[in-house]
């Protein structure tokens, strides 16, 4: 059941109307409480302003936060990978070391074996150009 403006069917009745007649007008006219006024309404758009200016003031604070907290972490993380980056030029100059080292040595070895070799082939080499050289 719809409300009805009471003044409205009250005047519709003594100018004549139905009573089934007044009460469908005075049911749709719109309750005057339930009606915006300009003034409703400039005061709803000031108000709505002045809330996405507040919105957007925060936002631009939310978004300075993010980036100062980000270029924090960035700081972090550069410094981070700085020391870690130290820490790998370390290790990776003691493995040259140590793989130079090695390298030297088993050169060394190979040299000594060739020297061993050498030696013990030498003769065995003039003696087979002997024996084919005077005893073919």
């Amino acid at each position: 059941m719809s409300l009805i403006v009471t003044e409205v069917y009250d005047a519709l009745i003594e100018a004549g109307a139905t009573e089934r007649k007044a009460k469908a007008a005075a049911a749709a006219i719109p309750m005057v409480k339930n009606l915006a006024t300009r003034q409703d309404l400039t005061e709803l758009k000031a108000a709505t302003k002045q809330d996405m200016a507040e919105l957007k003031a925060e936002f631009k604070q939310d978004m300075a936060e993010l980036r100062a907290e980000l270029k924090q972490d960035m700081a972090e993380l550069r410094a981070e990978f700085k020391q870690d980056m130290a820490g790998l030029r370390v290790e990776l100059k003691r493995d040259m070391a140590e793989f130079r080292a090695e390298l030297k040595e088993d050169i060394g070895g190979l040299k000594r074996d060739m020297a061993v070799l050498k030696l013990a082939f030498a003769p065995a080499v003039l003696a087979l150009l002997v024996k084919l050289v005077f005893f073919p």
